[in-house]
């Protein structure tokens, strides 16, 4: 699904507080996306997007949580704060779907760490989604 570059950002938002509720209440978890995503907007493409997002985040998450885990050096997934951790997993899962330049992707995260992490929520994701993309480039299979 085509979605126009406008409304990306507002789709990675969504999957990444949809997320950050799922981690709080994982219940249902199909259920409470497709309620939150229609509480936050009714714009079609950018609920296709947030949707494709989050999904991709819940089927690769294994994968991505080890590979953010590799790429935090002495951190694991569990210590990242919440908003953080799911900004990363939703750019991890959009950098293996591979159909977004990795350059925009991270650009992303880090706007949206800005927004809505704390003050050092830009460098952290930056350095962290630099290194898992270096780690996807170097083992291909990971992407």
């Amino acid at each position: 699904m085509a979605i126009d570059t406008s409304k990306r950002r507002e789709a990675r938002i969504l999957a990444m507080q949809s997320l950050c509720q799922w981690d709080a209440q994982p219940d249902d978890r199909d259920a409470l996306l497709a309620e939150y995503l229609l509480s936050r907007t009714d714009d079609e493409q950018i609920i296709g997007y947030a949707q494709k997002l989050t999904k991709a985040v819940w089927q690769f998450q294994t994968d991505i949580d080890a590979l953010i885990s590799k790429s935090c050096q002495g951190w694991t997934i569990s210590r990242i704060a919440l908003v953080e951790r799911n900004i990363l997993r939703v750019a991890a899962a959009e950098l293996k779907l591979e159909e977004t330049p990795h350059k925009v992707v991270i650009n992303e995260a880090i706007e949206i760490g800005r927004s809505f992490g704390g003050k050092d929520s830009p460098g952290f994701v930056n350095g962290v989604l630099d290194e898992v993309y270096r780690r996807m480039s170097d083992k291909g299979g990971e992407k």
